[in-house]
């Protein structure tokens, strides 16, 4: 590895120590290069449990997102006390531990190589993601942050600012479940000004 590249595990470790995971499992480690904008998704959720279609929306936007240089994804569990508020809403009984719903996701023979698990809360991940980048533009390298949502959350009848979890990009799949955002041809909708491309 030269000065022009570095691993993305690196930084996290540095500043994740605690974590007893590795932070990604290959060999080939996702690179940031120097000279582009390096795009790691980050996709939370309660995951209460993590499906299938959970899979599916983050596999097709990491999958579909080479282009622009995604490099990894970050999974982000929301905390326990989220998840609980939630359920007691719509009256739902099961309610597992973020570190129980971090293992599911862990655990899965679909987990990508490319992509991490942050366990702890989300106060500590958005202090790690502040550290991170800091010391990766530090570095020379341009880190880029892109929210991944789901079909329920970017809809053409909800507004949607472009602006969720401190990214100025989202990526959103039908893979998961329909979105009204597609035609019945595949083509897409024409988005309302609101929306920035």
């Amino acid at each position: 590895m030269d000065d022009q590249t570095a691993e993305l595990g690196k930084y996290i470790a540095k500043f994740h120590s605690k974590s007893h995971h590795p932070v990604f499992r290959t060999d080939k480690q996702p690179l940031l290069k120097k000279g582009q904008k390096n795009r790691v998704l980050v996709y939370a959720g309660c995951f209460n449990p993590p499906h299938l279609g959970h899979y599916n929306i983050l596999r097709r936007a990491f999958e579909a997102s080479r282009d622009i240089n995604v490099i990894a994804a970050i999974i982000l569990p929301l905390d326990d006390d989220v998840l609980e508020a939630k359920c007691k809403r719509k009256g739902q009984s099961l309610v597992l531990s973020k570190a129980q719903r971090a293992c599911l996701w862990r655990l899965d023979a679909r987990f990508m190589p490319e992509w991490w698990v942050h366990s702890g809360s989300t106060d500590r991940w958005d202090r790690l993601r502040r550290r991170l980048e800091e010391a990766i533009e530090m570095d020379g390298f341009e880190i880029q942050f892109t929210a991944v949502l789901g079909p329920d959350y970017v809809a053409r009848s909800e507004q949607y600012d472009g602006y969720c979890w401190d990214c100025h990009e989202t990526i959103t799949s039908d893979a998961g479940r329909s979105s009204d955002l597609v035609k019945p041809d595949g083509s897409l909708f024409t988005l309302l000004p609101y929306f920035t491309p």
